[in-house]
């Protein structure tokens, strides 16, 4: 039995908002970058995101506490004509496939109903070398 549980820690209506997503890859590019705008822009945690299709571990940060993976997402409210900016971080993808179709489809419906119009993906490229 599978499972995908989502934890709204602050209801957020954006509009016209861009979903920018960071998850790691090739060389750790997307997540780094994706995280580097979430510092620079000061964005605010607004999701958790558990599922059985992430692998079966734990994080200990820093002072020793032990958390489940899970996926988070930040926003960002744009000033001006600038638009609504949505991240989605993590330390993981879904495990095989059908994870990580259950895993889209639940996140494009939660980021509809928050505004997101776009989605952008970012990561790098392997060039085999």
């Amino acid at each position: 039995m599978s499972f995908t549980e989502i934890i709204k820690i602050k209801d957020v209506k954006l509009k016209d908002a861009i979903l920018l997503e960071g998850l790691p890859g090739v060389g750790n590019v997307g997540k780094l970058a994706a995280m580097h705008l979430i510092e620079e822009l000061r964005a605010k945690k607004c999701t958790e995101i558990y599922s059985s299709h992430f692998p079966p571990q734990v994080l200990i940060d820093d002072d020793g506490v032990v958390k489940l993976v899970n996926n988070e997402l930040y926003y960002h409210k744009g000033k001006g004509k600038n638009r609504d900016l949505l991240f989605l971080v993590g330390e993981y993808q879904g495990m095989d496939s059908s994870g990580q179709y259950e895993l889209c489809n639940q996140l494009i419906s939660l980021a509809k109903d928050m505004g997101v119009t776009s989605i952008y993906t970012l990561g790098g490229y392997g060039l085999g070398k």
